[in-house]
């Protein structure tokens, strides 16, 4: 499985990409609207002040729907006569 290097918001250091071990993608709420951001755990107080942040929510990981569920109820077999 592939995964995607995310570079730090506040710090831009590409040689210390986020990882689930030293950040993580967070929902941020500012004055200008919301946007998503990949912060390293030193880095969320920071960008938060610099930004005016409001409010820092994790994202929560997207599931997939079951693709043999998704095929069954989209897909019909044509009619014969």
């Amino acid at each position: 499985m592939r995964t995607m290097a995310l570079i730090c918001n506040q710090c831009n250091d590409s040689a210390d990409v986020v990882t689930p071990f030293n950040g993580r993608t967070l929902l941020a709420r500012t004055m200008r609207g919301e946007t998503i951001v990949a912060l390293h755990k030193r880095c969320e107080e920071p960008w938060a002040d610099k930004n005016n942040c409001e409010a820092l929510v994790p994202l929560k990981k997207m599931r997939r729907p079951d693709s043999s569920a998704l095929v069954s109820s989209t897909f019909s077999r044509p009619q014969f006569r």
